[in-house]
């Protein structure tokens, strides 16, 4: 039997071993004192202060938490939903985790991928595994806030079929090295342009259909359409 990616082993380092992680923003304070400092620093309903993101990260991984949970809400919604999530662009916000923590699991619970390109979702997360050496867990889900399908041009009620060509497509192109052209597209003998190596494949997750509508990060600036 394979050994567990490190990130899994991470989390689960044992039978009947509990582990603790964190979900991001570290900052959710909803008391009426926050929401009026926030209404004073002109912040939205449902955007975090993330100032002092950085150094609460930084403390949750002295502190020994397992894991750094990021949420991925592509588009900001304060009609329907007024919660930003983690705010910043998922990747981009683990690269900057990797380079400012140790030992905590990077995570996201979980991409939506009908909204992304597959092929990019895997490079992005296998460059995350390697600079963090290790530490990206990659989840995966087919989303839950209709207004952002057609600002993507895509299509909110074939969320599952495009959840699913999606995996497939991860699957095909990603097998633990350089990622590859899927072995039934252009040809398996050309790479897209190198990765460090050795890549370590993420541990990759597909949620239930149960769990696919429990995502959300967001831009605030984002409008929403009437």
């Amino acid at each position: 039997m394979a050994s567990p990616h490190p990130a899994l082993a991470r989390l689960a380092p044992a039978p009947g071993r509990l582990t603790l992680g964190l979900e991001l923003p570290l900052d959710n304070d909803w008391a009426p004192a926050r929401q009026h400092a926030d209404r004073e620093a002109g912040r939205p309903f449902g955007v975090p202060d993330l100032t002092g993101h950085t150094r609460l990260a930084r403390l949750a991984d002295r502190l020994g938490f397992a894991a750094l949970w990021l949420r991925d809400v592509p588009l900001y919604d304060p009609v329907q939903f007024g919660d930003a999530g983690s705010v910043f662009e998922t990747f981009t916000h683990l690269g900057h985790l990797a380079a400012v923590t140790d030992d905590v699991v990077l995570a996201t619970g979980a991409i939506v991928l009908p909204l992304r390109e597959p092929l990019l979702v895997a490079k992005a997360a296998a460059t995350v595994d390697v600079l963090s050496g290790g530490r990206m867990l990659l989840g995966l889900a087919s989303g839950d806030r209709p207004v952002e399908y057609p600002l993507f041009g895509r299509d909110f009620q074939q969320r599952g079929r495009a959840f699913r060509e999606g995996v497939e497509t991860l699957r095909a192109a990603w097998h633990g090295g350089p990622l590859e052209l899927p072995r039934a597209g252009l040809g398996a003998d050309r790479k897209l342009d190198a990765l460090p190596k050795p890549v370590h494949r993420a541990g990759i997750r597909s949620p239930s259909p149960a769990a696919h509508s429990r995502l959300p990060s967001g831009l605030p600036s984002t409008p929403t359409p009437p």
